[in-house]
């Protein structure tokens, strides 16, 4: 059992109007999941995730995080939640606030009772597996370029080991080899380790590179639930819920209006289109 969402509903008070969330139900498998999570803003991504660490309770239902049932006014063990599922949050610089890099990585490990040299060693390897130099560890987290401090914000929940990291906006900021290097090492983090991993993103491209199941939000609601290759088959999809193809499935979408090409699944790498123009090529 990873996170399971049952019914649930979420507005932030209850003489509210509107509701955030709208009867979700939808599960995050504990184990090689690589979920991405779109959506206009304002459509609640960012207030579902919150529901996946307790760091938001619903007003409604139960989330069910690892056999934790966490329901409307429910004590719970936050601690013991929390070291189960990771949060990186879009702006790292909420979650920084030690005054060394290393301090911070070690924060987390030392929080769930590791002894202080444990807490070091967990943070070294956790600061070299998300890519923190070396000799940025005695800095202060606040004189980081952005990337840097994203890095840092990585390191640190990957410190205290969880079994489910999410991560909201990552990318957001970054310049296009920051988010090369990024994407790459989330991939890497996952197959070295089978965690799963739920992102929030606008970045289309990323979805379709990286994603495994795409999860569609509008108005609170879930809409669409699937591979990334049935959401951008789906232009009627894309339409209603104001979403945007990839850069390469757009050129394969223009190469197919003009005749030049054709197509079942739209190509969404350009590793996929080059392929399917050589194919019509050798015909």
């Amino acid at each position: 059992m990873g996170i399971n969402f049952q019914n649930v509903i979420f507005k932030y008070s209850k003489k509210a109007s509107k509701n955030i969330l709208n009867d979700i139900n939808i599960k995050i498998e504990k184990e090689n999941e690589f979920v991405v999570i779109v959506g206009e803003t304002g459509s609640g991504k960012s207030t579902l995730v919150q529901h996946m660490n307790a760091l938001l309770l619903p007003s409604k239902g139960v989330v069910n995080i690892y056999n934790y049932l966490v329901k409307p006014k429910s004590k719970i063990k936050l601690k013991e939640i929390r070291k189960k599922v990771g949060l990186v949050f879009q702006f790292p610089e909420y979650q920084l606030f030690e005054d060394t890099v290393l301090k911070d990585i070690s924060f987390g490990p030392k929080n769930f009772g590791k002894s202080k040299e444990e807490a070091r060693n967990l943070a070294l390897k956790a600061s070299k597996d998300a890519g923190v130099a070396e000799n940025l560890l005695e800095k202060s987290p606040f004189n980081l370029s952005g990337g840097q401090m994203r890095r840092v914000a990585i390191a640190g929940i990957l410190a205290s080991d969880p079994e489910i990291l999410i991560l909201d906006e990552p990318t957001v900021g970054l310049d296009p080899v920051g988010k090369e290097d990024l994407m790459r090492l989330l991939i890497n983090l996952q197959e070295q380790t089978k965690k799963s991993i739920v992102m929030i993103t606008h970045d289309m491209d990323n979805v379709a590179r990286f994603a495994k199941r795409v999860i569609v939000m509008n108005k609170g609601n879930v809409v669409f639930d699937g591979a990334p290759q049935e959401l951008f088959n789906e232009e009627s999809i894309l339409d209603k819920y104001n979403l945007d193809l990839p850069v390469c499935a757009k050129y394969a979408r223009a190469l197919k209006e003009r005749g030049l090409i054709d197509y079942k699944d739209i190509p969404l790498t350009k590793e996929a289109l080059l392929n399917l123009i050589k194919e019509v090529h050798h015909e």
